[in-house]
């Protein structure tokens, strides 16, 4: 991806940020996942699996909506799951960075939540292919358990990267987070 764009994607996620920082409450929530990655590249697919993680830095209404951005990994890696190609290595880490979106349908179930995202997208391959830059796109769905005002939200989802050399990550991504509403 080319650096205007990346530009572009950053300034956007930072103007909604500001823009709503004055009208509601900013906070900083985690969510731990184990992903699971399918990499095409060259005709070719290659399985990872390995922990990460995801930090949210949004504008949020508790328990209705929230929007800003999004960064992963902070932490976290993952390995190949048998067979791979020698150009991604044995160990990858998929880095992202964009704006994410978190709804409740209340209307269906109160603690029923939807989430979509896009942003720029980045494959470390420890191969000979090197760092590689792309998009993504995010969805995902789960539920948020209270537990005396603490929430256990439980999710899974899906993320399609798009990069350069044709190549596509395909990554089902099931993650827990708890955040504290006290």
């Amino acid at each position: 991806m080319k650096t205007p764009t990346i530009k572009i994607i950053v300034f956007f996620a930072v103007s909604v940020m500001f823009g709503q920082a004055t009208a509601g409450d900013i906070k900083v929530r985690a969510r731990e996942h184990f992903d699971f990655h399918d990499i095409d590249f060259d005709g070719d697919s290659s399985t990872y699996a390995g922990l990460s993680n995801t930090i949210n830095v949004w504008w949020e209404k508790p328990r209705i909506y929230s929007i800003g951005l999004a960064f992963n990994p902070v932490i976290g890696s993952a390995r190949a799951s048998g067979d791979y190609d020698a150009k991604l290595g044995n160990k990858i880490k998929l880095i992202m960075l964009g704006v994410e979106g978190k709804y409740y349908h209340r209307d269906i179930a109160p603690n029923l939540f939807s989430r979509l995202g896009l942003g720029y997208a980045r494959l470390d391959a420890k191969g000979n292919i090197g760092n590689i830059d792309g998009y993504h796109a995010y969805i995902g769905a789960g539920w948020e358990f209270d537990v005396k005002g603490v929430g256990i939200a439980l999710e899974m989802a899906f993320r399609q990267s798009r990069l350069e050399q044709g190549v596509i990550v395909n990554s089902i991504t099931p993650s827990i987070g708890v955040h504290f509403y006290r």
